[in-house]
């Protein structure tokens, strides 16, 4: 009868384990200047594919990849091409999404980009 409970504990245990394994969560990212026109998305590493966007302010989709986050992620994006106004850098596993936005506005030698975190 001890044995019996035990392999119950053991299997609702391993269940309740490979339930929370299998949830998404969402992605720890982290996003900063490289310079005034590269943005440098890094993405902590997590058993998930994720879909990463960038967005302009109208909700435009400007680039959209599928990326695996295994090993993490690190990626540059070159943004010298970019309009004066507000973009979203977001990466979603899931229903789960995590938000970096950035401002792209002019400065008369030079285009100034600043960081804002969602």
């Amino acid at each position: 009868m001890k044995n019996i409970l035990l392999l119950v504990l053991g299997l609702v245990a391993s269940s309740a384990a490979f339930a929370t394994a299998s949830e998404p969560s969402k992605p720890l990212a982290i996003a900063s200047l490289i310079g005034y026109d590269k943005v440098k998305l890094v993405v902590a590493s997590q058993e998930a594919t994720a879909t990463l966007a960038l967005q302009d302010e109208q909700g435009h989709v400007l680039y959209s990849s599928n990326v695996n986050l295994r090993g993490g992620l690190t990626q540059k994006f070159d943004i010298s091409g970019l309009e004066k106004g507000i973009y979203k850098l977001s990466i979603s596993v899931g229903k789960e999404r995590t938000v970096q936005s950035f401002t792209v506005t002019e400065v008369p030698s030079h285009p100034l980009i600043t960081l804002q975190g969602e």
